[in-house]
């Protein structure tokens, strides 16, 4: 197993330097620690450092060594700086007590570095490298687990899920994204506390959900969720599904595209569209992702739905204006997923390189349309442009002159 740091103990030098001289310890704690042991390569990764320096005590230490300062975590802890274009993050050691209704802590700063260990959620996260002497501290056995492929907790795991039940849904991330196995407990322990899931916010549960769906296979996490009855908390939208059924869609969505939105989309290709916003609205995804999420779905819809003969001109350029920046998303799943898209790749290729699909909006604009038609701002401005879209859609590029012609032709029929 690696575990040399040296490359870590350059970066972070000028600060142990001055750390070690002022008499306080430094230390690398979390992912960074667990990485180099598995010889995983981080490109540039951010560094977690913990101190028993006090938060005012790292201010003043890292005055003048660092390239920026931000204080938005000091209130629990944590001062961040910038070093040579790598981000820091130096956090006194802590002690944590929680109460039953939340899963965040009463924190208070200590000088005891087992004390700090022994709140984190895993064993092989609960290890802290020594920058100055070169010393890893292990008092959990974090290393002997990760060369066992094991996923355990410092603490009973019933006292660390019930402390802070996110830990259960890091528990699926770290089996799927570390490749390791529960210890026999972990996941009974993550079962009989399933229902404290609810205490953690939608927005929170959201950025795990996404983190396990980016990695390569979430498939083992997936499969852990419905074993230890915390899917229906992470994905609401599944409660209806049989077993059958959900471990059909969990494999689907684990064969899809490394991409949480595109394997989302293939959820709801099951559970429909209302339940699918309905989860996203549940989980507090941003406007932004549920838009496009929503989106793909409908994408993936007409596609698979297409039928015969195949894609006209027409109906391709209608689909790439309402699928908008998913359309090219929405082929890379159809095809992951086998759907005979019926040539419409094809046809948007040939079109694209034509110019085609280059601004399918009106050929003129709302002052161009009053001008010509002698209209005033109102109603009748925004009939004429959705008039001069539909026709742009229907028959492709026109130069401003013809678009001219043919509105003025069709206003004066109207009228």
């Amino acid at each position: 197993m690696s575990g040399s740091f040296d490359e870590q103990r350059r970066a972070v030098a000028p600060l142990s330097d001055r750390f070690s001289r002022a008499g306080h310890r430094l230390y690398l704690v979390g992912g960074v620690v667990r990485d180099e042991l598995m010889g995983r390569q981080v490109e540039t990764p951010d560094l977690d450092l913990t101190t028993d320096a006090t938060p005012d005590q790292v201010k003043s230490l890292v005055d003048g060594v660092v390239d920026a300062v931000w204080l938005q975590g000091e209130r629990f802890g944590t001062v961040g700086v910038r070093l040579d274009g790598r981000t820091i993050e130096i956090t006194t050691h802590r002690a944590e007590a929680y109460t039953s209704d939340s899963r965040k802590p009463d924190v208070s700063y200590s000088t005891d570095l087992a004390a700090d260990l022994v709140r984190r959620d895993f064993t092989v996260n609960a290890m802290a490298f020594d920058v100055v002497d070169g010393v890893l501290h292990d008092p959990h056995g974090g290393r002997s687990d990760l060369g066992a492929g094991l996923l355990r907790t410092p603490l009973d795991p019933e006292i660390s899920f019930a402390d802070d039940p996110l830990r259960m849904m890091r528990a699926a991330r770290f089996v799927a994204g570390l490749g390791l196995t529960p210890v026999p407990g972990l996941v009974e322990a993550a079962t009989s506390l399933a229902d404290r899931m609810e205490i953690v916010s939608a927005e929170r549960r959201c950025v795990e959900l996404f983190r396990l769906l980016d990695l390569p296979d979430p498939g083992p996490g997936l499969a852990l969720l419905v074993d230890a009855g915390l899917i229906g908390h992470v994905l609401p939208g599944v409660s209806d599904l049989d077993e059958l059924a959900l471990s059909e869609v969990l494999s689907q969505m684990a064969g899809a595209p490394a991409e949480p939105l595109m394997r989302l989309a293939v959820l709801g290709q099951v559970i429909g569209a209302a339940a699918l916003r309905g989860m996203a609205t549940g989980l507090r995804m941003s406007g932004r992702d549920t838009s496009d999420l929503m989106s793909m779905l409908y994408t993936i819809d007409e596609i698979s739905n297409a039928g015969e003969p195949g894609w006209s001109d027409e109906a391709a350029r209608r689909l790439v204006a309402r699928a908008g920046g998913m359309l090219y998303p929405s082929l890379r799943l159809a095809a992951a997923l086998g759907l005979d898209d019926g040539d419409l790749a094809d046809v948007v290729s040939r079109l694209d390189s034509a110019g085609e699909l280059n601004d399918l909006g009106p050929p003129l604009d709302g002052a161009a349309v009053m001008d010509l038609l002698g209209l005033e701002p109102g109603t009748q401005v925004g009939e004429a442009l959705a008039w001069l879209t539909d026709l742009r859609l229907s028959e492709g590029r026109l130069d401003r002159d013809e678009a001219a012609t043919r509105l003025s032709a069709w206003w004066a029929d109207r009228i």
